[in-house]
């Protein structure tokens, strides 16, 4: 019996809606039925208010039932609850109501006038009881409130500046708290408690939610806190929700790094046992948040259509970089035989190409000399092409490049002295080249903000990680 109650409870968000759409619809057949064009709606009028009594009641019923598992606000759950019931009381008056007009107005038009008049407060409280519903839902100021977090990238905005000045910063305030507050309190805050737990203090991470605590600082990978951002995206348990922004690598990096050295609130990040792993996270979080914008901010005059169509001609794919927007994209996955002297085909779109994708093509170091041309280029893909130390210095010319993709590439240590010379370069891909840890060394100490890629990725075994074997069949 307690798993069907239960159960209606958890029926609320459906129930809820009957009764505002159907209260809805009979103030609009009363509001029409005032007009002699419409006055048939008003035979409508009864039948939706009693209807609309129902199904309020059944919210409010249903609503006390699901208030009872906890994990919302308690100023906003009280507001909410009384403006329901006030709403479900007004709507079975509204219906007695109603029908008395009829004795004590025997004006037809003053009758019509009180009947409108009688369902103003019965839309205030329809209003007020559903903004404090969808305040509990999605919290507090959500209705006014614009920002970017159903959707777009909201990055941490931490009180550290620098990685290198890191050192006196307080780990939890300075750089947990802000990715917590970024991922994290708009479902576990003050104004919500999804679980029942809320991440917005130190004492309420401590004691944790309603399935335990969070931390463990015995077994950092099997704190609650941890496994949960760590699960499939698909899966049902992970956080933050699908649907909502995700934290990156390095803040995933940057929680496991508290944890594992005992989740403390107030040692300094100069105290930690990894505080040069916790510095080159922290250093890739704070280069990614003041990351250009991948589409320039000027406008840039329509591509010549005549060089798009000979690129085209010849298999290469050409679209647009965005919406509104004349840059373009380039891309030879279809052309890959395409050679160095094919590369002039690109020249007359030098003011539009912002991205390039040359991989796997046969062009040469000779060819990225035309490259060299294209003064608006941000990202360039050279991937398993034969381009080599030689190539890279061509490239310099090329000021708004953020991006490099050399995978697979003949570059060596030789050609990390050309690479730091790309001055606007965030990104650079070296995974299977014939750079050593003796380049990537001096390429980092040279441009210590710049993001290196070697690949060669491999999972961490964690201590709860669970073996399967499955037995050939």
């Amino acid at each position: 019996m307690q798993t069907v109650i239960q159960l209606f409870g958890r029926f609320h968000p459906l129930l809820v809606h009957l009764p505002i759409g159907i209260l809805f619809l009979a103030f609009f057949f009363e509001f029409a039925s005032y007009f002699p064009k419409f006055k048939k709606l008003r035979q409508a009028v009864q039948p939706s208010l009693f209807a609309g009594a129902l199904f309020s009641i059944a919210a409010v019923a249903s609503g006390l039932i699901l208030s009872q598992e906890g994990g919302y606000d308690d100023r906003l759950l009280s507001l909410h609850r009384n403006t329901g019931i006030a709403t479900a009381v007004f709507t079975v008056l509204l219906y007695f109501l109603r029908k008395s007009a009829v004795t004590y107005f025997q004006d037809r038009g003053k009758r019509k006038l009180v009947r409108i008049f009688l369902f103003i407060p019965l839309v205030g409280l329809l209003s007020l009881t559903g903004h404090l519903g969808g305040s509990i839902t999605h919290g507090e100021g959500y209705l006014f409130s614009f920002d970017s977090e159903a959707g777009e990238e909201n990055p941490p905005k931490f009180k550290v500046l620098s990685a290198s000045e890191a050192d006196s910063a307080i780990y939890y305030a300075d750089v947990i708290e802000p990715i917590l507050r970024s991922r994290c309190y708009s479902c576990h805050s003050a104004s919500k408690q999804k679980g029942q737990l809320r991440l917005d203090r130190p004492e309420f991470i401590t004691k944790g939610g309603k399935h335990g605590e969070i931390i463990n600082v015995v077994l950092a990978d099997s704190s609650e806190l941890f496994k949960r951002i760590m699960l499939s995206l698909e899966d049902e348990h992970h956080m933050p929700p699908h649907q909502k922004p995700q934290l990156s690598s390095a803040e995933i990096a940057l929680i496991q790094a508290w944890l594992e050295e005992g989740a403390s609130f107030d040692n300094r990040l100069g105290d930690f046992k990894q505080v040069s792993r916790i510095k080159g996270y922290l250093n890739s979080v704070l280069s990614q948040s003041i990351r250009k914008p991948l589409i320039p901010d000027e406008p840039v005059p329509e591509a010549d259509q005549k060089a798009v169509s000979a690129l085209r001609a010849i298999g290469v794919l050409v679209i647009p970089v965005g919406a509104e927007t004349n840059y373009l994209a380039v891309n030879f996955v279809n052309a890959r035989s395409a050679t160095d002297k094919d590369l002039a085909l690109l020249l007359p779109l030098k003011n539009q190409l912002l991205w390039l994708n040359l991989g796997r093509t046969i062009v040469t170091n000779e060819g990225l000399k035309i490259i060299s041309q294209l003064s608006n280029l941000t990202q360039l893909n050279l991937e398993h092409t034969k381009i080599g130390d030689a190539g890279i210095e061509h490239l310099i010319p090329l000021k708004r490049l953020t991006m490099l993709n050399l995978v697979g590439c003949q570059v060596s240590n030789a050609g990390m002295v050309q690479i730091g010379r790309l001055a606007n370069l965030e990104k650079v891909y070296l995974y299977q080249t014939e750079v050593t840890h003796d380049g990537i060394d001096r390429l980092v100490k040279d441009r210590p903000k710049l993001e290196i890629d070697t690949g060669g990725y491999e999972m961490p075994k964690l201590v709860t990680d669970t073996l399967v074997f499955k037995s050939k069949s």
